[in-house]
């Protein structure tokens, strides 16, 4: 067995008060979210893709249907759900990929007690590869998985956009505005960790039903919550799929959805609790992007603007603070943004020992993409906005039940223990075993086989790229790093916001790279990344080669192509700051709350 997904940001923060009403919207944010599918995990063969040829040079025969697709309404998936789980259709369908009409038998279901789940078998064009789609945030919604080509970005996957992947989605276990399902042991199992499994299997059983035989391939692509869902398919299913392309992971789902974001929202405010305002607004977001881009901006050598590797900036926010009386603020910093930029770089501490809190903050040179996450979409000389219509403090409070349940109290954005390391053991640990998905001993999954590409950008403003660097180091630490490069990859991409997006280049091609690995042992090194305009030209090129190593220009020749850059050595060689939650990344037995599983 083995997804495809991929989190294309939209900012919103215009929220409710009322929790019904912020969970509502949450989950409408990430509906749209989940049509980023493939989006920055697919490439195209345009503009000279170096990687399209890898994964087509031993092509898989297409296998035809032995079935008519009405037929497989009639498939008994109650082995795999248990009892009420069902067909409830079975169709063909036509969907527009790359300019062209593929038609699919689509089916939709249930698992139960609650996972509504759709699979797409391509009618004519199957080449015998299958791949589960991750979706984003908390789900709660069924993403279309034969809308491939309906993304922000216009780089395509080969394979993909020609139809060959039966896809599948599932949203996890519920649906809807309530937030009552967080509060139902068997659908908080659902999210963490049954729901892509079980649709997985009822996939593959359609697959035989349908083909007459099983997929010789199984892939998992999935970025932000679909990045934990790879994650934790490889830890807890090491033989469901093939390979895992894992984007910006949630792995740490109990620190990301508590303190990270928890902290965004204390130090934005006013009053340094939920009972503020916000201090930093949209504006000010800019003046200082464009002051950290101006100290640290085209480390690679060419006048980019890009961060190569943002630890390597030492850019101080008290360096563009206004002066004293001065009568216009708006191309600085006042004391107070200074006070709130130098909080959300740094993260908290404990307030006895000093001790980091966080593996790490939104990084240097992501400034620009926190508008509409940890600062509003308005500026500094608009209405002032309460912190709780942030994003980030939606994002927490969404979370209480999955997160703290089992703990002796439940704690809010304002108790969470910011300055007090006691609140990973006192209220993290009790589910970190079960949502978490950051377990370092892959051991069974590169025994099976099994590859895995993580990828990051290093502008991303939802979840720090140093959480994913954590755990490729602790994978090293606890399997070697000649096991872990047998198997794994790591690529951090300059400018790219979360899943996608910034001002980098965010079009990449890692379906072909995962594929080529899986199916010919061809290991992935330099993979080029795009730029593209309004009309999907490409308009720059760069490569990007596993971490740690960075992409250096050559000294000759046009700097937007990706021919004029080779592989460089690292610009920052320090193993992760230890930080209060460590352990979390250390080698755990995985829990479940004791409900249905297969």
């Amino acid at each position: 067995m083995r997804s495809l997904h991929q989190e294309s940001l939209v900012h919103r923060t215009q929220l409710h008060t009322s929790s019904r009403a912020r969970i509502a919207s949450w989950l409408t944010w990430f509906a749209i979210a989940l049509v980023g599918g493939l989006m920055a995990a697919c490439g195209s063969g345009g503009g000279g893709n170096v990687n399209s040829t890898a994964a087509a040079s031993v092509p898989l025969a297409v296998v035809t249907p032995v079935t008519d697709c009405s037929k497989l309404a009639a498939v008994d998936i109650t082995d795999i759900g248990g009892a009420g789980s069902a067909i409830s259709s079975a169709s063909v369908t036509t969907a527009t990929i790359n300019g062209a009409s593929v038609s699919f038998c689509t089916v939709k279901g249930t698992l139960a007690p609650s996972n509504t789940f759709e699979v797409a078998l391509p009618v004519s064009t199957w080449t015998q590869r299958f791949a589960e789609l991750g979706c984003g945030g908390l789900c709660g919604t069924l993403s279309d998985p034969t809308q491939q080509s309906s993304f922000s970005f216009s780089y395509t996957c080969p394979l993909v956009q020609q139809g060959g992947f039966v896809t599948a989605a599932t949203d996890m276990g519920h649906t809807g505005s309530s937030s009552d399902w967080t509060k139902n042991d068997q659908q908080r199992a659902d999210f963490a960790y049954r729901g892509q499994h079980i649709t997985t299997l009822a996939a593959e059983k359609l697959i035989k039903a349908y083909y007459g035989q099983t997929q010789k391939y199984a892939y998992f692509i999935g970025c932000s919550d679909g990045g934990r869902e790879g994650l934790m398919a490889a830890q807890r299913y090491p033989n469901d799929y093939n390979g895992i392309i894992a984007g910006a992971p949630a792995a740490h789902f109990q620190i990301q959805n508590s303190l990270y974001h928890g902290w965004s929202v204390e130090s934005q405010s006013t009053t340094g609790d939920s009972t503020g305002n916000a201090t930093l607004y949209a504006d000010k977001a800019l003046v200082l992007h464009k002051a950290v881009v101006a100290a640290c901006g085209g480390q690679a050598g060419v006048a980019d603007g890009l961060l190569a590797d943002p630890r390597t900036c030492n850019f101080d926010p008290a360096s563009i603070e206004c002066a004293k009386g001065a009568t216009s603020t708006s191309n600085c910093l006042t004391a107070a943004e200074v006070a709130t930029t130098s909080k959300i770089y740094g993260g908290p501490v404990d307030a006895t020992t000093g001790e980091r809190m966080l593996a790490g903050s939104p990084q240097l040179g992501s400034e620009a993409n926190w508008i509409g996450v940890e600062v509003p979409t308005s500026n500094s000389t608009d209405a002032p906005v309460p912190v709780t219509s942030l994003f980030s403090y939606m994002i927490v409070s969404g979370a209480y039940n999955l997160i703290f349940t089992g703990t002796p109290t439940m704690p809010t954005v304002d108790t969470f223990g910011f300055t007090d390391a006691s609140f990973y053991p006192n209220y993290l640990q009790a589910n970190h075993a079960l949502n978490d998905a950051t377990n370092p001993d892959l051991s069974a999954f590169h025994k099976a086989g099994g590859k895995l590409i993580l990828w990051h950008g290093w502008a991303d403003q939802h979840i720090s790229p140093l959480f994913t660097i954590q755990y490729y180091e602790a994978m090293q630490n606890t399997l070697g790093t000649t096991a872990v490069s047998d198997f794994a990859r790591l690529y951090l991409v300059p400018g790219v916001g979360h899943c996608g997006g910034g001002e980098g280049f965010p079009n990449i091609d890692l379906v072909s790279q995962i594929t080529a690995w899986s199916e010919h042992g061809t290991a992935p090194n330099a993979v080029m990344t795009y730029q593209t305009d309004t009309s999907n030209n490409v308009t720059a090129s760069r490569p990007v080669y596993p971490y740690p190593a960075v992409a250096q220009y050559t000294g000759s020749g046009d700097w937007h192509s990706g021919a004029s850059w080779t592989q460089g050595p690292a610009l920052y060689n320090e193993p992760t700051h230890t930080w209060a939650g460590a352990s979390f990344y250390t080698p755990y037995t995985a829990t479940s709350l004791g409900v249905a599983a297969p």
